[in-house]
């Protein structure tokens, strides 16, 4: 008699025939039992499959899963974080107020642009605060998440103003004959307008002082003197201090 497929026994009579095999049974005879090759799903839950089965897209799917997982975890973590960011202003800005836009980079949400609207009289320290917020990613479309920020005011060094609360202090050097004959001053004041003094002669008589002020010319008042908020359109002043120096 013949011999079946894989060794198995010969038929009986004259004839050979080859014996049915299951590949199903014989994979399980090979890898010990189990009834076929094991994957993950998408979801990470384990499953048993048939010969069809391919013992790699389960695998990469539970990594893509778990990729997926902690960069969600990440970015709870990160909404719990507070930023605090400068934004660097001149006294231009300051008095009369203006729109600046900031780019803001998170280690895993990526870029977003903050509008910040600085009101006039603002001054360092100023904190303007946004909360977390929700958008689509402008490359990717998907949907995350951004933590809080605060960004605080800086005020940039003015080339020959200083400021002190909302007044502006000016330092202005005048000659022995500016000082005795007098003298017109002109100075560019941060809300765009220009104060004109005349001195008369032998007015100055101090050195290194707050010789004259000018009431209501100095930076916007962010509250009034009466205490109520918005300032009412009131300034500070500007106060001058002379130096006499040789001609």
């Amino acid at each position: 008699g013949g011999f079946g497929v894989f060794g198995g026994g010969g038929g009986g009579g004259g004839g050979s025939f080859a014996q049915e095999v299951d590949l199903n049974e014989l994979l399980r005879q090979m890898m010990g039992g189990g009834g076929g090759v094991a994957g993950m799903d998408p979801m990470g839950k384990s499953s048993s499959s048939g010969f069809g089965a391919s013992p790699f897209g389960g695998q990469y799917g539970q990594r893509s899963t778990q990729q997926q997982y902690g960069r969600q975890q990440q970015q709870r973590h990160d909404t719990k974080k507070s930023y605090t960011k400068p934004v660097h202003c001149t006294l231009e800005d300051l008095s009369k107020g203006c729109t600046k836009k900031l780019k803001v980079s998170y280690p895993n949400t990526g870029e977003k642009i903050y509008k910040l609207k600085i009101q006039p009289g603002y001054k360092s320290g100023t904190k303007i605060k946004f909360p977390s917020s929700t958008s689509l990613h402008p490359q990717t479309g998907m949907e995350v998440t951004y933590p809080p920020i605060t960004f605080v005011v800086k005020e940039k060094k003015h080339s020959f103003l200083q400021r002190e609360g909302d007044d502006l202090i000016w330092k202005c050097k005048l000659t022995k004959r500016q000082a005795d004959k007098g003298a017109k001053l002109k100075v560019p004041l941060p809300d765009g307008t220009t104060l004109e003094i005349v001195l008369e002669g032998g007015e100055i008589d101090g050195i290194g002082k707050r010789d004259k002020r000018v009431v209501g010319r100095g930076m916007p008042r962010r509250k009034s003197k009466s205490g109520s908020s918005g300032g009412g359109g009131e300034r500070g002043d500007v106060l001058i201090e002379f130096l006499v120096v040789d001609d």
